[in-house]
C-alpha cells in the first residue's frame, strides 16, 4: 500500500480506526486484567491522571497500537511523517551512534528513517521473538530495498546473549550504528542494573546501553516517536550524550540513562496513550518500603464497620476464577465466589464474627478492608 501524501495517509489511518472502533473490547478475553494493569500502573507514575479517565486511555493506547502495526506495512512512512530537530545529526550514515528510543507512537518509523538515509545497524530483541523479528525485518528490508534501492544491512541481536554487550560494541567500533528500545528492559543478567527517577517513581534499568558507548567511544542519540491528533507522525531527534572527560564508566552509565529516563518520561506523561511500556514497567518498578509492608494486625473493638479498599484493590474474574490484585504492591491473590461477594458489599458490619480472627486479621494487616 502506498500513501505518498499526508493527507491520503490521514484517510486510510482513519478508515483503519473506524474498523478498529467497530469491535467491543470490553468483551475480549483478559480486557480486565489488562486495563487494570494499565491503571496500576498510571496511578503509580502518573498520579495527576483522574482514574475516571483510565478506561478511556487504556482504549485510546489500543487503538493507537492497532495504528503502529498499520504503519510497519508502510515503506513510504517518513514521507508522510513529521521529522524535528537537529536532523544534521542523522545525514551521515558513516558516523555511527546509538540510537536510542522508547515504545511510543509508530515506533518503527525510526527504522523506516534510518533506512532511507543508507544506515548500517543493528537493533536488539528478545530472544522469544529472536527468529520471528529476523525473518520480519529481513522482509522489512526487502521491502524497502525494492522501492527506494536503500544499501542497508540490518542485523538482529539476541539481547539476552551474554556476549550482547561485546557484539554491540564490536558492531560500533566497526562504524555500525546500533538502535535500541530502552525501555524493553530485555539483557542477561540482573546485576548489571541501576536505579533512575522515571515519573513519580524509581526503576531499575540495565547499563548495557551506556556501557556499549563507554567502550565504543559512540555517542547515544535519543530519538522519540508519537502521533499528533491529526494522525501524523512525528519523529523528534534529542541531544547527543556523549562521555565527559575523566567520567568513569559508572559515571557515565548513571548520567546518560537518568537524562535519557527524563527526556523520554516528558514525552510519556504528555501522550501516555501511546506509550506501549504500560503493560511492563511495573517489572522494572522500585516498590517503596511502604508499599511491600504491612501493620500489624490488632483488633479494634471500637470499629464494627468495614469497606473494601477501591482505592488499592481490583477484583478480576478470569477464566470463571476470581483474582484481587494489590494495585501499589502489584501481587495478585485467588480469592473464592463467596469472599468477591462479601468484599463486594458497600459496607460490611462486624466481619470478624463472618470470617473469623485469622481471616479477618490478613485482611485488615494487608488494607483489604479498612
Amino acid at each position: 500500500m502506498k500513501t505518498k501524501s499526508l493527507t491520503s495517509y490521514q484517510q486510510v489511518a482513519q478508515e483503519c480506526l473506524s474498523a478498529f472502533d467497530r469491535v467491543d473490547m470490553r468483551r475480549e478475553e483478559g480486557y480486565c486484567v489488562r486495563s487494570g494493569l494499565f491503571s496500576a500502573n498510571l496511578t503509580n507514575f502518573l498520579p495527576q491522571v483522574p482514574e475516571k479517565e483510565h478506561e478511556t486511555m487504556y482504549q485510546n493506547l489500543i487503538r493507537n497500537l492497532a495504528l503502529e502495526k498499520f504503519d510497519r506495512k508502510l515503506m513510504h512512512l517518513s514521507d508522510v511523517s513529521a521529522l524535528e530537530g537537529d536532523l544534521s545529526l542523522i545525514n551521515n550514515p558513516k558516523k555511527p551512534f546509538i540510537f536510542c528510543t522508547f515504545h511510543i507512537g509508530s515506533y518503527r518509523l525510526i527504522a523506516n528513517v534510518l533506512l532511507r538515509k543508507g544506515y548500517n545497524f543493528s537493533t536488539l530483541v528478545r530472544q522469544e521473538v529472536f527468529e520471528k523479528q529476523q525473518k520480519e525485518f529481513k522482509s522489512y528490508c526487502a521491502g524497502m530495498y525494492d522501492n527506494f534501492g536503500t544499501p542497508s544491512k540490518v542485523n538482529i541481536l539476541n539481547a539476552e546473549d551474554p556476549r550482547v554487550l561485546l557484539q554491540m560494541t564490536r558492531e560500533l567500533q566497526a562504524g555500525r550504528s546500533i538502535l535500541v528500545y530502552i525501555d524493553g528492559d530485555t539483557g542477561s543478567g540482573e546485576e548489571h542494573k541501576t536505579t533512575v527517577n522515571f515519573l513519580d517513581q524509581k526503576v531499575k534499568v540495565r547499563k548495557g546501553v551506556p556501557y556499549a558507548s563507554y567502550l565504543s567511544g559512540v555517542p547515544i542519540l535519543p530519538i522519540v516517536q508519537y502521533r499528533k491528533k491529526n494522525l501524523q507522525n512525528v519523529m523528534r531527534i534529542g541531544k547527543p550524550i556523549s562521555i565527559n572527560k575523566n567520567e568513569s564508566r559508572d559515571q557515565f552509565s548513571q548520567r546518560a540513562l537518568s537524562a535519557i529516563y527524563k527526556y523520554f518520561g516528558q514525552y510519556v506523561e504528555k501522550y501516555p496513550d501511546q506509550w506501549e511500556g504500560w503493560s511492563y514497567i511495573h517489572n522494572s518498578l522500585v516498590l517503596k518500603p511502604e508499599t511491600a509492608s504491612y501493620t500489624t494486625y490488632s483488633i479494634n473493638k471500637k470499629q464494627t464497620t468495614y469497606r473494601f479498599n477501591q482505592n488499592r484493590y481490583r477484583i478480576f474474574e478470569l477464566e470463571s476464577n476470581f483474582l484481587l490484585f494489590d494495585r501499589s504492591a502489584y501481587e495478585t491473590f485467588e480469592i473464592t465466589a463467596d469472599m468477591k461477594q462479601l468484599l463486594s458489599a458497600p459496607v460490611l458490619k462486624n466481619p470478624i464474627k463472618i470470617l473469623g480472627e485469622g481471616i479477618f486479621g490478613e485482611l485488615v494487616t494487608r488494607h483489604i478492608l479498612i
